[in-house]
């Protein structure tokens, strides 16, 4: 029995310091899960907070201080109407492409896109601006140029995982929550928006150049669409001179269908949309500004 006692008192220890690793294990998960709740917390508030600081007050301020007033597109109940002045025509039916999306405003929780895939990409689009797309695509290669949609539709889903992913990435580098968050929201739409969603945005780079940066401007491609994207119907999304319209910092890459007509008309009177939809007004109605969640009824019910 004398033996046996030494190797009884190990088998103890070793029990008892099993029952400690266990207990000290789920501790440690228990306090881990208690702060990734609590993460998410403090970001749900945090988005509670900064949902209303939207670019409505700055499309505001802009279109009161506008010189000789901010130009005006009008929406026409009926084809062949024409604007006196010469002013942008757009008709019901043109709508689809033009609603608005940003940290005011959400995309609609029962918004459909049917997608059309982009030959030689793993990315895809809303079938509409499909054929506009790739005859730009097609142009640009005619002229040695090798764009390449390295970005198109997004789930949802997809776009809270990379936004919480860019608040991470902040955090570890020594920002605090709040700060993570904001620095998060000038690069990448927060959750439950971002254009990407509707299936009308592309992000481009080049066969040469991989990065989404801003020395993306300095490539050929780049210089060609900024000439060249609004015949297509498309316009460069998130200007160097509108980060404090659009809350979203400058991106050369990006670009969002809007229509060629409106297109033209916001490169000619340098307007990001937010600023688009402060000058839009309907005809025989005055000023209004549509709420882009009712993209489809808004200008029709007033």
């Amino acid at each position: 029995m004398a033996q046996r006692r030494p190797r009884d008192q190990r088998v103890v220890r070793n029990r008892r310091v099993a029952i400690y690793t266990f207990l000290l294990i789920l501790t440690l998960f228990y306090i881990s899960a208690h702060r990734t709740v609590q993460k998410e917390r403090e970001l749900e508030a945090l988005r509670a907070e900064t949902a209303a600081e939207g670019p409505g007050e700055q499309v505001k301020e802009l279109a009161e201080g506008w010189p000789g007033g901010m130009p005006e597109a009008r929406v026409y109940k009926e084809r062949g109407e024409m604007d006196a002045d010469g002013g942008l025509k757009i008709l019901p039916e043109d709508m689809w492409c033009l609603i608005l999306t940003n940290a005011e405003y959400p995309v609609p929780e029962d918004y459909e896109v049917e997608l059309e895939a982009i030959p030689g990409t793993e990315q895809s689009v809303d079938k509409r601006i499909y054929e506009p797309l790739m005859a730009m695509i097609g142009d640009m290669k005619a002229q040695g140029l090798s764009p390449i949609v390295c970005s198109g539709y997004r789930t949802l889903d997809k776009q809270e995982k990379l936004f919480n992913r860019k608040v991470l990435s902040f955090v570890k580098a020594g920002h605090t929550k709040e700060e993570s968050y904001n620095l998060a929201r000038q690069t990448i739409s927060i959750p439950g928006s971002g254009e990407h969603c509707l299936g009308l945005a592309v992000d481009f780079y080049t066969r040469r150049y991989h990065k989404l940066e801003r020395a993306f401007e300095d490539t050929p491609e780049s210089k060609w669409l900024v000439e060249h994207a609004q015949d297509y119907g498309f316009v460069m999304r998130y200007g160097e001179n509108k980060t404090d319209i659009t809350g979203i910092q400058y991106e050369p890459w990006h670009y969002r269908y809007v229509g060629v007509e409106a297109a033209k008309y916001m490169k000619d009177n340098d307007l990001s949309l937010e600023e688009f939809y402060g000058s839009l007004s309907i005809v025989g109605v005055g000023f209004v500004k549509i709420p882009p969640q009712f993209y489809e009824k808004g200008p029709f019910y007033v």
